[in-house]
């Protein structure tokens, strides 16, 4: 089931993720729709509270990019970056601030820990695009978007195009919430 992308300035955003504890059925169909979401969307990684769940986890494959194509999907639950080094700068953008990228700086190697898709406990190296994907799910997770990691002058610069994200006047090719549906619908 695709379900809407919570957009900038929802309600989701207030509050951080809590942590999962019942690893079941309903779990892995919840998994199962965020990467069928992910898919829709032409995304490469999706964290829970994109979908409106406040729940440690996310979804990513970066396999339908050109140099990735082996590469098998990832899910991480409680996801935990127990140490981080190297520097690797790139373009991002976000399902949840469509129409806005820009150049972040991020970690280049990571060692992290998760919960998998088959629930068990892994404790691994990611470097490269995997550590950058991680990172900017993990950053969802957090409560924060990639552009909380602009300079000050730049973000002051998107608050425009973040106003209309948060009243809906963006083109996107997936169902959305905004803030502005969420006031009207109470």
């Amino acid at each position: 089931m695709i379900m809407p992308i919570h957009l900038y300035g929802t309600r989701v955003w207030d509050g951080p993720a809590k942590k999962v504890t019942k690893f079941d059925d309903k779990l892995v169909g919840l998994i199962r729709d965020m990467f069928e979401t992910m898919y829709n969307a032409d995304g490469i990684g999706l964290a829970a509270n994109q979908v409106g769940l406040q729940m440690s986890f996310a979804v990513m494959d970066i396999s339908v990019m050109e140099d990735y194509a082996g590469e098998k999907p990832l899910v991480v639950i409680n996801p935990e970056i127990v140490e981080s080094s190297g520097e690797y700068v790139m373009e991002e953008g976000c399902l949840s601030v469509p129409g806005i990228r820009d150049e972040v700086t991020r970690a280049d190697r990571l060692v992290v820990r998760f919960t998998d898709g088959n629930f068990e406990r892994v404790e691994t190296e990611l470097t490269g695009m995997w550590a950058r994907v991680f990172q900017h799910e993990y950053d969802h997770l957090q409560q924060k978007f990639f552009i909380n990691r602009l300079s000050g002058v730049k973000r002051q610069i998107l608050k425009p195009k973040l106003s209309k994200i948060k009243r809906n006047e963006v083109k996107s090719r997936y169902p959305v919430v905004s803030a502005l549906d969420e006031k009207k619908s109470g």
